[in-house]
């Protein structure tokens, strides 16, 4: 991690471990959980494109 993330042995040691577990373990954006507005954009629902606003 530290020769491919270019993190200095020094930066390293200081660093908060939980927060950088959870930053090094979080997924790629397009598996990440999304909102119920994002979901419905892309099946094609939009509030442009329907008569009740959501």
């Amino acid at each position: 991690m530290l020769e491919n993330l270019h993190i200095m042995p020094s930066v390293f040691e200081e660093e908060d471990f939980y927060r950088l577990n959870e930053v090094l373990s979080a997924l790629p954006a397009e598996d990440r959980v999304k909102t119920g507005r994002d979901f419905l954009s892309d099946l094609g629902i939009t509030e442009e494109n329907t008569t009740n606003k959501f």
